[in-house]
């Protein structure tokens, strides 16, 4: 089976006490079938951070929801 995480949020998650790194993340989710995720971010500065934190990868692909109304 191949299943895809259609919004997660790999930079708010548990990275001192449940999960060792992004990699650690992305691999119990293979264990999974979780083979593909998008990373979802709220603002432009979480989504940078995020990109920075996850790195670029064949199996995650990033997305920035913001609104109009929403101060930069």
């Amino acid at each position: 089976m191949f299943l895809v995480d259609s919004h997660c949020h790999l930079d708010g998650l548990d990275y001192e006490s449940l999960h060792k790194d992004v990699d650690d993340v992305l691999a119990k989710a293979a264990a999974r079938d979780v083979k593909f995720c998008l990373a979802v971010a709220t603002t432009l500065p979480g989504y940078l951070h995020m990109r920075d934190l996850v790195g670029e990868r064949d199996n995650v692909v990033f997305s920035c929801g913001v609104a109009s109304t929403q101060p930069e």
